[in-house]
């Protein structure tokens, strides 16, 4: 992963260990991600037939913090999962129960999305634009 990006994992199936990297949303701002069966999604599902056409969204929120004296407009990023109504359900880790509304989703856990298992990981951190050692 390269500056401010969030990646999906996938952790199963005929992509299992293909990296989906996505720009993490401006300050201030939210993404939103699509995963299903549908042409166009941010998450293809194509290979899955217990996938929905949009199964599920993963959403990554850029919340503004309090300014510091080093620190030029600093932010937290927070994600949710949500299921898409789909017919199959969206599920989180070893939970038997689908997912219903939206939930707080933790980088590093694992959701399922028809056969599919994924994971969001974030970059613990990044070096600014301004930062030359790399």
């Amino acid at each position: 992963m390269t500056n401010r990006e969030v990646s999906i994992t996938f952790m199963s199936g005929p992509l299992d260990g293909k990296v989906l990297s996505f720009k993490q949303p401006e300050y201030g701002d939210e993404r939103v991600l699509l995963v299903g069966r549908r042409e166009g999604c941010d998450v293809h599902l194509h290979f899955d037939s217990q996938a929905s056409r949009i199964h599920a969204r993963v959403g990554i929120m850029s919340i503004p913090v309090t300014a510091s004296e080093s620190v030029d407009k600093p932010y937290m990023l927070s994600f949710w999962l949500e299921d898409g109504g789909s017919r199959n359900g969206t599920f989180i880790e070893k939970d038997k129960n689908t997912v219903r509304g939206r939930i707080s989703l933790r980088p590093g856990t694992l959701f399922r999305v028809g056969r599919t298992w994924m994971r969001l990981d974030v970059p613990f951190s990044y070096s600014s634009d301004s930062d030359e050692s790399s």
